[in-house]
């Protein structure tokens, strides 16, 4: 297959007939040369000039999210004006031009766009402990393509900018403690008192547990026979120290109450009552 009927059936899967294609589309061995040759010379063009402009823009000062949006425009504006250079030298219109590339490229614009608005407004950067829909762990990376997660179990998730933007994202580094639950359940015969000290003392050892605000043991409610407790911590350093010190608190919890405990289940929440907020 020649390329000129490569090129009529992309155009065919765009909406576009072969009759419409312009009379004078020269697809030449010499004009492809020429064309690979342009490419490679504006590729080595948008580098310089990207770095020539990050050089100005560090002696200005400005914001690093502004500065990297600014280079990442003007590196690919570069490139598109060389893409559309080549193509016009093959006779193609730039009506034509727009409908194919809006065509082929339109989850690389999408994606793009999205890169250039995350990291302008920054709800994340690259160190942070965030949650996107079933994704979750450290932020390792932002291009322009998507973000990188580094997941707890080792592996490397990449997901599409245009799906962090209509996504919640949940950043659980923003504050420099996150607080986490224990839900209780222990015989309704148990002395109450007796129960909540035996359980304070056995979170005082564990090291990231925040004294501001206090862990605290509260009854939520009663059914049948069992009294449902809830006990409340905040985790200090929550990055490096969240499943440590959820995983030593249970034990300890287990370890304090052999007899009495009849169900203990962890739960993580990073929304605190309004009486229940660090100070």
């Amino acid at each position: 297959m020649d390329p000129s009927q490569i090129l009529s059936q992309l155009l065919a899967a765009a909406g576009v007939s072969a009759a419409q294609l312009p009379s004078d589309v020269d697809l030449s061995p010499g004009n492809i040369l020429r064309a690979i040759v342009i490419l490679i010379v504006v590729y080595f063009v948008a580098r310089l000039a990207r770095s020539v402009i990050r050089r100005l823009l560090d002696r200005s000062g400005m914001d690093p999210g502004v500065k990297l949006v600014l280079l990442q425009l003007a590196f690919y504006s570069i490139i598109g004006l060389g893409v559309i250079w080549v193509l016009g030298g093959f006779g193609l219109s730039v009506l034509l031009l727009g409908i194919a590339a809006g065509f082929a490229l339109k989850d690389l614009i999408q994606n793009f766009a999205a890169g250039l608005l995350i990291m302008g407004t920054r709800p994340f950067q690259p160190g942070d402990w965030i949650a996107i829909g079933p994704s979750e762990g450290i932020v390792a990376e932002v291009s322009w393509r998507g973000t990188f997660l580094d997941t707890f179990d080792g592996r490397r998730v990449i997901v599409p900018n245009s799906s962090i933007i209509t996504s919640v994202v949940v950043n659980n580094s923003l504050s420099p403690q996150l607080r986490s639950t224990l839900s209780l359940s222990v015989d309704l015969q148990s002395d109450f008192e007796r129960v909540r000290e035996q359980i304070l003392d056995a979170l005082k050892p564990i090291r990231g547990i925040s004294e501001n605000p206090p862990p605290r043991v509260l009854i939520e409610s009663l059914t049948g026979r069992a009294a449902n407790l809830k006990i409340s911590f905040w985790v200090q350093d929550p990055v490096n120290n969240q499943n440590r010190v959820v995983s030593e608190t249970f034990d300890a919890v287990k370890r304090a109450l052999p007899a009495s405990v009849l169900d203990l289940v962890p739960v993580t929440t990073a929304t605190p009552p309004r009486d229940d907020k660090p100070k």
